[in-house]
């Protein structure tokens, strides 16, 4: 994973030596989505490279700051690129996979079980960064 400079605060961790979240759980394949172009507000945050491919694609957008006509902030999104980073499937490869995925299930949380500790940060980081837009504190 590559994050866009500068970091966005839902990619910061104190449990890497960079101080940024460096690692998605995936396999393979990946989606994509992107920033409009001509929304200020809108920044793509984070972004692989596919391993079968090498081509790079967007995982995370981000919008902050959009209004209403009258001015009324409308709150924060955080689009991602696939919902899998959050799915069991690979949190825990032992727990199997859903019909539909054809792909090896990775090994790379249980060779090294920080990795999903640290990727953890990230998913507390978004609930957070949401609830201030909803003008609630998050207790996470």
């Amino acid at each position: 994973m590559f994050a866009t400079e500068p970091v966005h605060e839902l990619l910061q961790t104190t449990k890497t030596p960079s101080g940024r979240i460096e690692w998605f759980p995936a396999h393979p394949h990946e989606g994509a989505v992107s920033a409009p172009a001509d929304d200020s507000r809108a920044r793509v945050i984070a972004r692989g490279r596919s391993t079968v491919t090498g081509r790079r694609f967007n995982f995370a957008v981000c919008l902050d700051g959009e209004t209403t006509r009258d001015g009324r902030p409308l709150g924060r999104v955080v689009a991602c690129s696939t919902f899998h980073h959050f799915a069991d499937m690979n949190w825990d490869t032992d727990a199997g996979v859903p019909s539909f995925v054809t792909d090896p299930p990775g090994d790379e949380i249980k060779r090294d079980p920080s990795r999903l500790a640290i990727f953890k940060d990230y998913v507390h980081n978004i609930a957070r960064w949401l609830a201030v837009s909803c003008g609630k504190t998050s207790t996470l």
